[in-house]
């Protein structure tokens, strides 16, 4: 009787370990689908196995499992490329838009021909339809990084580790992330965006802990992060910028533009006397010096939005461009008001557009591409913009293969 009861035990012991394992909670229908692409994995009957574990997918099986049994059936799918023609598989996907199979196949046959924007095309059509495929984000991660676009590589490369943390490509996933993560936060701090720079380098330092480089760069963002200590104004300096204000209030500029001068005498850093200097000058028409003073007020405070704005404005009305868009692009940095940003966008597109169309014309694609690429950065989804990006892409490809 004893021996009975423990042999009944373990037999519903086993049971509970089966049921455990297979997804008790997954209905009948998918466990029926995944066994059975299981079972036509093992026959290397590949394209039945991918049909089935898909069926059991869109059924409710999210397993780590079923998915990465699926990945390896496309990826023997794959094998076989090189006896289907790519029009045999436009063919099929006109008559099944959802037809996964042949997506895969037509994204690596690209890919291989080094038509990699189309290839991405075909993988982003593969994630629409099972966007559990990880090996879809890796590719097109890949991709961006490949033309230079790190924001949308990061962001597909996040997703692989996301899905899958356990993929079998991590380690090339991770250190192109740090490399990603390393490089936006060089940009970030080339650019005076110190706390986006040190976001990216503690991203970096999350995966490679011990890394000198990155080390050192989150160090040297912290001095920027501290509150500047703006120097007392002294009485006297006080008294003559007060002076000031009120002769220039009632249009006694000169008067002013003296009491401002004896200022600077005191104090050659007082910001408040430069500025209210710059603004006398500009009043009276005397641009140049204007200009002397607002360049004296950014080498004071590198940051002071309002003054490379004006900079710009300036530079922009006497036909100085490439100074315009150094003060814009400085602005855009600085993340400026609405007001402001709807008055430096245009010239920035503008600019970069203008930019784009004559390195294409000389047959220097890629720097087209990088003017094409800032322009939509200042004016996203614009048509032309679009249209010619698209069109250096597909020139950079063909020279290339050449």
């Amino acid at each position: 009787m004893k021996r009975r009861l423990i042999k009944s035990s373990l037999i519903l012991m086993l049971m509970l370990v089966i049921l455990a394992s297979t997804g008790y909670s997954l209905s009948r229908e998918a466990r029926k689908h995944r066994d059975l692409g299981y079972q036509y994995y093992e026959q290397r009957k590949f394209r039945e196995a991918a049909k089935e574990l898909e069926k059991a997918m869109e059924l409710g099986d999210a397993g780590a499992r079923t998915t990465i049994w699926l990945q390896n059936c496309y990826q023997e799918i794959r094998k076989t490329i090189k006896l289907i023609t790519e029009q045999s598989l436009k063919e099929a996907i006109t008559q099944n838009p959802d037809d996964i199979q042949a997506h895969w196949q037509l994204a690596f046959l690209y890919k291989k021909r080094g038509y990699t924007s189309m290839a991405a095309d075909e993988f982003k059509e593969v994630i629409r339809i099972n966007p559990r495929v990880t090996e879809a984000y890796y590719q097109l991660g890949s991709y961006y990084e490949s033309i230079n676009n790190p924001e949308e590589a990061i962001r597909e490369y996040e997703k692989v580790l996301e899905i899958e943390p356990s993929y079998s490509k991590k380690g090339r996933v991770q250190g192109a992330l740090f490399t990603l993560y390393y490089n936006q936060g060089v940009d970030y701090y080339n650019e005076r965006r110190f706390q986006e720079a040190r976001e990216e380098f503690q991203k970096a330092l999350k995966i490679k802990p011990q890394d000198k480089k990155a080390q050192a760069m989150l160090k040297e963002t912290k001095p920027h992060l501290e509150p500047v200590v703006v120097p007392e104004i002294s009485g006297k300096t006080q008294d003559y910028l007060d002076k000031g204000v009120s002769y220039y209030n009632f249009g006694q500029h000169d008067a002013a533009i003296a009491e401002f001068q004896k200022a600077i005498k005191i104090e050659p850093r007082s910001l408040d006397a430069h500025l209210y200097l710059a603004w006398v000058y500009e009043k009276k028409g005397e641009q140049k010096k204007a200009i002397r003073e607002y360049q004296k007020v950014t080498e004071i405070d590198p940051d002071h939005l309002d003054t490379h704005y004006r900079l710009g404005i300036y530079y922009d009305s006497v036909g100085r461009k490439a100074e315009a868009i150094k003060e814009y692009e400085k602005v855009l940095s600085l993340k400026p008001r609405k007001e402001k940003l709807e008055k430096i966008s245009p010239v920035l597109y503008a600019f970069y557009y203008e930019q784009g169309i004559k390195s294409y014309k000389k047959g220097k694609y890629q720097q087209a591409k990088e003017s094409f690429q800032k322009a939509l950065k200042v004016k996203p989804g614009d048509s032309e913009a679009t249209e010619m990006l698209s069109t250096v892409k597909m020139f950079i490809e063909e020279k290339g293969k050449e």
